[in-house]
């Protein structure tokens, strides 16, 4: 645990707090007593409380983040574009800025970088082309960091380690080889930690993951997870319009004229699909 001043103390939950059932997860702020002469190495602290959480993610497993920094491979492994529309949709839902960090541009030719740009045009986040063993972006998505908690996500084998130990070396953080096997990286980050950097914030590193499903989510909602969807929503012909194949959707125009990126548009069709599926089964 770090104190408000920088101090770290090595901490146990008091018997009571364990006892309501409640987890302690990476981003929480508690309140703790110092343990008196802190002379037993294995306990320096108490953890009298947790205080209110802003937002509590899943998976990845964190709290009281601000900020997603979405890291896809633009090779080794292939990027998977819808497991990255729904780590956006993942942000949009616990109100976090997001930032697409396109990492391994060093495995990419300079026209294969260029049309990943045009396939992401119209695109309503901030995207990042880094390259951790070149440089490539590295300080761009330093500025981003600074005065933020935030959390790095992304399939294993994204690069996630790597590019924290190219913003600060001192971080030493364990790094992996992709599969040949399976196409996808080895799990090195195995928890969830929260590390402090230098020029001020913090940072989330967490373990990689192939599948993710949306929580407490009703499928009427996910159209305000896609926020180049909301100026168009409203001027749909029919109030209750899914986007999918209602006559006069404001929506779908806005697709076909390329105010809204299309693959976003599929995605939102695909997950919109998937929510009505789970909802009938638990009917």
């Amino acid at each position: 645990m770090r104190a408000s001043g920088g101090e770290q103390f090595l901490c146990r939950a008091r018997g009571r707090l364990k006892q309501t059932g409640g987890s302690l997860l990476v981003g929480d702020r508690v309140i703790f007593q110092p343990a008196a002469g802190a002379a037993d190495k294995k306990c320096e602290g108490i953890i009298e409380a947790v205080l209110p959480r802003k937002n509590i993610l899943h998976r990845p497993p964190a709290v009281n983040v601000d900020q997603m920094i979405l890291v896809t491979p633009l090779r080794d492994p292939a990027p998977d574009w819808q497991l990255a529309g729904r780590l956006l949709a993942l942000a949009e839902q616990q109100q976090m800025k997001a930032i697409l960090c396109l990492n391994k541009a060093d495995l990419v030719t300079a026209a294969e970088q260029a049309e990943t740009k045009r396939m992401l045009e119209a695109f309503p986040y901030p995207c990042i082309f880094t390259s951790a063993l070149r440089g490539d972006g590295v300080q761009d998505l330093i500025e981003h960091l600074g005065g933020h908690c935030s959390i790095f996500a992304g399939p294993s084998g994204a690069g996630k380690s790597s590019l924290l130990n190219a913003i600060h070396p001192d971080f030493s953080l364990k790094v992996g080889s992709v599969s040949d096997k399976i196409g996808r990286g080895r799990h090195t980050t195995r928890t969830a930690e929260l590390l402090v950097l230098p020029s001020g914030g913090m940072v989330v590193d967490t373990p990689g993951f192939s599948r993710l499903e949306f929580v407490d989510l009703e499928p009427q909602h996910l159209a305000g997870l896609f926020p180049e969807m909301r100026p168009y929503s409203g001027r749909c012909a029919f109030r209750d319009c899914s986007h999918l194949s209602e006559p006069g959707c404001a929506v779908r125009e806005a697709v076909s004229v390329g105010k809204i990126n299309r693959m976003r548009f599929e995605h939102y069709q695909a997950f919109f699909n998937e929510l009505m599926n789970r909802r009938d089964q638990y009917r």
